[in-house]
């Protein structure tokens, strides 16, 4: 979460206000003037010798007259100015002889005396002399200028230094600082550590003819920045993998329709005759009655004709090795018992690995008898690849329960064969049921061990600031033309210092930005290039300023400047850009009410990340095992039938192919005889349905427990992305506005420091546009007393900035503001009021907030400050300074919130409050201060600020 509080927008508003660059001195206070120069050449004896002696080293010794005053304080209105004569030798020196400094063709060459040595000795001097005044002059002229008018000066790429700080008459080197330190987490220390140096002999101003000004400033910038944090979290687990199925099947006997049955046996001693005989046709034509005449009359009284005998009922009947073990072979197809399978079949027999494992709990299956039956687990954690193959081995319907009739044996088996051991009832029985897949549940997770490392990613650069301008005065019209190059060529790495890694794609990201500056460095605009190269070698011949030939008066060119960096001012508080790498400003131009400028920018684009990736190992690749049966597999089965004789001419019973009688007479010692017969046409066997019906609702779930590794590579921060930006800005009286389109690219989108990966968290677009709009009105009032002189000021800013983004999300949201300042200013205090109110899209504390600023200084260097923000929760600011010295404030705060930065800078509610330590710079707003503070979260303190030396 990025934090989004009233204090940015109260920095807005009173750092741009700052260009505004207020005065309630007197006009005639604002520039600075040059001392006075008299320099008057005595008269020697030898005057003839030294004015040739003089004119051969090229320098004018005419008599000067006395210098005017001249302006440097207005980006270049310096009226006049000549250089100071060399300094003549001294009255009591021995004077050189005619004709010895330049020798001629007609009289050879000679020594030089001693006297003419010491002359040409200080002649040299001179010259050196008078180069390094106008040096002075040159960079005193430059230095006044960036302090009146910071951002038309500018040498530095809007992150290295704050520009108010560049003062090249005094010092080469410049720091900018934000380094924080809290004792009760593990904040960043360094935020930003930045260094510039801008030698002086590198710095160039000058004034040439046709009303041309050109600065040049060059230096080299090194800085480390805080890009974010890296947090590693390993994670050792056990994951439970559950899966499980639902099987059913119903069967149903089906009932068998005969009329009678009929049977009944009597023995004793008889003798025996038999006489049998068979029928035995081809295939398909019905065999005929056997009919057997043995001799003996049926109605004869000594002969008794026994009752058809009872076939023998156990090949119809379950319970017997002739039926139900031997499935009914014994029987016709059409009279064999007939079953009505209610669900198709799943074939799930290969679970148990060709009889190798049990069916039951805690039973271990091999990997390739899952593959086998169709079951797959997949990803154990997305369940991606999970599924459930197992083939459909038979349908339902009314099926004959015989072998070679019933379509699924096993079934078959279970269903009639009573004689099944408990191994072979369970092969059998997971192909008899319908078997669905339940799914996966989610897994189910029991840390083992816990490891967490974490890291911070710094962004170094170093860069070469090259920065040309041209400004010509329009020698009829009250205006100016504008033109600048500004090129910030360099290399940047981002770096961890934990482990002296280098992140390739982020280096390459923001290296990019830096070097798309080289383009700007390579263009040469003629204006610009052909002034510098006049102007430097007008230094180096030692020749003056050339004096403005403009309409515009002191004071129109002062508020030329004055809108020129004002407009510079809102450009760049609405720009994209962190760093410029580049800036190229067509020629623009600017009159007192009016100005308008058009920038070409490149450099780096900052964008907030939170990218997480998730890596996972398996260790120990878990066994699948039978953890939950609910079977029937012990209860459901035989179907049970009982074999009943039926007379086959009372059925419907067509006859086979085969056909037999027998006839049996006994006969006792009494001679009475006694006659059985048999015939197969007279009666068959019908099983008769005992248990006619049966059903199975199970349940049984597979189990495997895989240890796993998990790395989370997260990080929080920023991302510098190469940028190219349009912006326009500009001023039409009060009014200002400066709007920019802008274009950023990421080499790989997916990666972050220490993420290569960033498979879950918020995803990143390649390419991105954004836009920033920026208007306000600047009102000032000047309020005079008796003697028309200014007592005060009041000044009335309304304010509007929209941000957009084309990748908005809750780190770079939608945002804008509008605010309200009102500024009073007299001698000895002054006061502002900025109540404001934003939208900011997925904000933490509300999407609408109230913001409230106020401050209070007194010029006895007291200062109060506040800010408010008022939303789903409210958070305050007060502070308080005192200045005990020149440079010196010291003062105390109080806050109810805490800023952590852990890759994001993120607000933790809790009161905290400290001391404050700031040494300031006076001739601008900028400075260095140090806080140290404590609290509900803890001690900390912090170092902030620019500093020069």
């Amino acid at each position: 979460m990025c934090l989004l509080s009233s204090t940015i927008l109260y920095k807005i508003i009173f750092i741009e206000l700052s260009a505004i660059a207020l005065n309630i001195k007197s006009q005639n206070k604002v520039d600075l003037i040059a001392i006075e120069k008299h320099n008057k050449i005595d008269k020697s004896r030898n005057t003839v010798l030294l004015k040739q002696a003089l004119k051969n080293a090229s320098f004018n010794l005419e008599k000067l007259k006395k210098l005017r005053r001249f302006i440097i304080a207005d980006v270049i209105p310096i009226e006049e100015y000549k250089a100071k004569p060399p300094k003549p030798p001294e009255e009591e020196e021995e004077k050189p002889q005619p004709n010895t400094i330049q020798p001629s063709n007609s009289n050879p060459s000679k020594p030089y005396t001693l006297q003419q040595q010491i002359l040409i000795q200080k002649l040299r001097r001179t010259k050196t002399q008078q180069q390094a005044i106008q040096k002075k002059i040159i960079i005193d002229a430059l230095t006044t200028s960036a302090d009146k008018y910071p951002w038309i000066v500018n040498p530095t790429d809007n992150l290295t230094f704050p520009i108010e700080l560049f003062k090249p008459n005094k010092n080469e080197n410049y720091i900018d600082t934000d380094i924080s330190v809290k004792f009760s987490g593990e904040n960043q220390i360094i935020d930003k550590f930045t260094y510039a140096k801008f030698p002086k002999a590198d710095q160039f101003y000058w004034v040439l003819d046709q009303n041309r000004i050109v600065v040049e400033t060059k230096g080299y910038q090194a800085g480390i920045l805080s890009q974010g944090r890296q947090t590693n979290t390993y994670i050792t687990r056990n994951v439970t993998s559950e899966q499980a199925f639902w099987g059913l099947q119903t069967l149903f006997a089906i009932p068998t329709d005969f009329r009678e049955l009929a049977g009944e046996v009597d023995t004793t001693n008889f003798s025996v005759i038999s006489i049998a005989g068979q029928v035995v046709n081809p295939e398909g034509i019905p065999a005929g009655r056997v009919i057997i005449n043995s001799g003996i009359d049926p109605n004869d009284p000594n002969v008794t004709v026994l009752k058809n005998p009872i076939p023998a009922i156990g090949s119809a009947s379950t319970l017997s090795v002739d039926g139900g073990q031997a499935l009914f072979q014994a029987l016709d197809a059409t009279n064999a018992p007939k079953i009505l399978q209610g669900f198709p079949t799943t074939n799930l027999q290969p679970l148990l690995d060709d009889r190798n494992v049990k069916l039951q709990e805690g039973e271990i299956i091999p990997n390739s008898a899952l593959e086998a039956a169709g079951i797959f687990w997949g990803d154990i954690l997305t369940g991606e690849g999970f599924g459930f193959t197992a083939p459909v081995s038979s349908f339902p319907g009314i099926k004959v329960a015989q072998l070679g009739e019933f379509d699924n044996f096993d079934l078959l088996n279970v269903a009639i064969n009573p004689f099944l051991s408990q191994s072979d009832k369970d092969f059998h029985y997971l192909n008899s049921l319908q078997w669905l897949s339940l799914g996966k549940r989610e897994p189910i997770f029991k840390t083992l061990s816990q490891t967490q490392e974490t890291s911070d990613w710094h962004r170094l650069y170093v860069s070469h600031p090259h920065n040309r301008s041209l400004i010509q005065y329009d020698p009829v019209a009250i205006k100016v033309t504008y033109s600048n190059i500004f090129s910030a060529p360099g290399l940047s790495l981002t770096a961890n210092f934990s482990d002296t890694s280098i992140d390739a794609i982020q280096s390459i990201n923001s290296t990019l930005g830096l070097l798309l500056g080289g383009v700007f460095e390579a263009i040469k605009i003629d204006n610009i290039q052909q002034g510098l190269e006049e102007a430097k070698q007008k230094l180096k011949n030692g020749e003056d300023f050339v004096p403005l030939n403009t309409p515009a008066t002191p004071e129109q060119r002062r508020q030329i400047n004055n809108r020129l960096n004002r407009t510079f001012s809102f450009a760049n508080a609405s720009s994209g850009l962190e760093q410029v790498s580049g800036t190229y400003t067509f020629p623009s131009q600017v009159t007192p009410n009016k100005s308008s400028i058009l920038q070409i920018r490149t450099g780096n684009h900052k964008r907030a990340v939170q990218f997480l990736e998730r890596n996972i190992s398996v260790l120990d690749e878990g066994d699948t095992f039978f953890s939950d049966l609910r079977l029937s597999n012990e209860k459901f089965g035989p179907l049970t039938y009982i074999g009943i004789p039926v007379p086959l001419n009372d059925t419907s019973i067509d006859p086979i192919n085969e056909a037999s009688a027998v006839e049996v007479i006994l006969t006792n010692p009494q001679g009475q005889r006694f006659i059985r017969k048999f015939n197969s046409a007279d009666s068959t066997l019908v099983p008769l349905q005992v248990r006619a019906a049966d059903l199975a609702f199970d349940y049984m779930e597979l189990t495997r427990v895989d240890k796993i590794g998990i790395s989370f590579n997260n990080f929080s921060g920023s991302l510098s992305l190469p940028t190219v930006e349009l912006l326009a800005a500009g001023s039409s009286g009060n009014f200002n506005y400066s709007a920019n389109l802008g274009t950023w690219f990421n080499i790989d989108a997916n990666s972050a420091p220490g993420v290569s990966n960033n498979n879950l968290g918020e995803e990143e677009p390649t390419l991105g546009f954004y836009t920033n709009i920026l208007f306000n009105y600047i009102k000032t009032d000047i309020r005079l007393n008796a003697a028309k002189k200014p007592v005060a000021i009041n000044t009335h800013v309304p304010y509007l900035r929209v941000d957009w983004n084309s990748a908005s999300n809750k780190n770079n949201p939608f945002s804008s503001y509008l605010s309200y300042l009102y500024q009073h200013q007299e001698r000895n205090f002054g006061f502002s009021l900025a109540p404001g109110i934003a939208f900011i899209e997925n904000n933490s504390n509300g999407e609408f907030l109230g913001l409230f600023n106020g401050e209070f200084s007194t010029s006895h260097g007291l200062n109060f400050k506040t800010n408010l923000e008022i939303g789903k929760e409210f958070f305050f600011e007060f502070q308080g300074l005192q200045r005990v010295s020149k440079n010196i404030s010291a003062g105390i705060y109080l806050k109810n919130y805490s800023i952590n930065n852990l890759g994001l800078n993120s607000r933790v509610p809790g009161y905290n409050y400290g001391v404050i330590m700031r040494h300031n710079f006076p001739e601008n707003s900028v400075f260095i201060e140090t806080k140290i503070g404590t609290g509900e979260n803890g001690f900390d303190l912090k170092l902030q600020g620019g500093y020069r030396f």
